[in-house]
């Protein structure tokens, strides 16, 4: 316990007061009757799950002070923030809250907390607005011990929503477990605009708060004047864009392919690093590789924008690909590899390119990927826009 001064407590009450009327002179609270009102403006889309964890993403009118309220069961019985070092964000209208101690399989539910920020130019005095509740939503963790289930994957949209919502059409959702963007999916990150725009909003009105999105960074992702801002709409796991998780049987690793040219060429003005980038991952990818985790399931996936090399004449970044990966992911007995960035379909099978021991596809831009997954087999299926088979592969454990 301290003592404040009686002067002190007097000085605390003036700047309040000068800080609320000059916050209103200066357009803190210009808005007339609007002022402090807030509402979610884009969103809830789920993220990046893992065993135990998922990420839910939205995003306000007004920078917020937000947390989510979450439970499985009848009661929203737990509570999550975004903090960091300690700190929980309170001057940003993106928003993304990791909720942890999932049950896997459990039926969760969900309510999205915003409390709009009105004046912090006093740190002992905050100004809020209102706040806003969302609805309460549900969906279903993802589950290891799962014995059925479906997926579908897009990828090269480049900005290009209609063609994305037109592919939507194609898909049953009723069975599908999460989706996969697989990369270029936003066309040189400009502004948080054409973010939603090509994709975001498309994604929260079709699945977004019921189901899991798995995005995987292509090399337009990493090209405009936001680029680095990516994270701040997409979150990774651990800080990493990319991961591994584990559903229905089946071992996922998600990879962030990078760059397609070495990092010294003119287009990137010395501003990449995607040599030293790779380098890391695949640290992270072998050290991942020494657990349990893939030996306990039968099928393994690898899912990353750009593809395995397949010739000497590829890109610079698919033969670094091949350079660093393919060795290990032969060796863990990886079956199928998911693919874009070519805007062509292309399927090659075990042994048909090298020492290739898996089904390597590449996905034309306006193909749906879908994976149905059973004890059995994984039933693959390229579906092109309005409908049409395009390819049907089957690959048993």
């Amino acid at each position: 316990m301290f003592f404040v001064s009686p002067h002190y407590r007097c000085s605390l009450v003036i700047a309040a007061t000068l800080t609320l009327i000059l916050g209103t002179a200066c357009g803190f609270a210009s808005e007339g009757k609007e002022r402090g009102n807030i509402h979610i403006t884009h969103g809830p889309v789920l993220q990046q799950p893992q065993r135990n964890e998922i990420t839910v993403t939205w995003h306000t009118s007004k920078p917020a002070l937000c947390e989510v309220r979450y439970g499985e069961g009848d009661t929203l019985n737990k509570r999550a923030v975004a903090s960091s070092l300690g700190l929980i964000p309170n001057d940003s209208t993106c928003h993304a809250v990791r909720l942890t101690g999932l049950t896997p399989g459990a039926t969760v539910r969900y309510q999205l907390i915003s409390k709009a920020m009105r004046n912090f130019h006093n740190p002992y005095v905050p100004v809020f607005g209102k706040t806003v509740e969302s609805e309460i939503f549900t969906y279903r963790h993802l589950d290891p011990e799962k014995k059925k289930f479906s997926f579908v994957m897009w990828n090269d949209i480049h900005d290009d929503c209609e063609r994305l919502e037109a592919m939507f059409k194609d898909v049953d959702w009723k069975d599908i477990d999460f989706v996969v963007m697989n990369g270029d999916i936003v066309n040189d990150f400009k502004s948080d605009e054409q973010f939603f725009n090509a994709f975001y909003d498309a994604c929260a009105r079709q699945f977004g708060s019921s189901i899991p999105l798995v995005y995987v960074r292509g090399n337009h992702e990493t090209r405009g004047a936001w680029a680095r801002r990516f994270f701040d709409y997409v979150p990774g796991v651990s800080g990493r864009s990319y991961y591994a998780f584990t559903h229905g049987g089946v071992y996922f690793l998600a990879l962030d392919s990078g760059e397609d040219k070495p990092d010294d060429h003119n287009e990137y003005a010395g501003m990449v690093d995607f040599v030293r980038f790779r380098d890391e991952e695949t640290a992270w990818l072998l050290d991942e590789l020494k657990s349990e985790a893939w030996k306990k399931v039968p099928y393994k996936v690898v899912i990353s924008h750009q593809p395995c090399a397949t010739s000497e004449e590829d890109w610079f970044g698919e033969q670094e690909i091949r350079r660093l990966w393919r060795g290990p992911l032969n060796e863990i007995g990886t079956q199928l590899w998911l693919c874009g960035h070519t805007h062509r379909f292309s399927w090659c099978r075990p042994g048909e390119n090298g020492d290739n021991r898996f089904h390597l596809m590449t996905n034309p831009t306006d193909g749906t990927v879908r994976v149905d997954v059973s004890p059995e087999a994984m039933e693959v299926t390229v579906i092109r826009k309005g409908g049409e088979i395009l390819h049907k592969e089957s690959i048993v454990p």
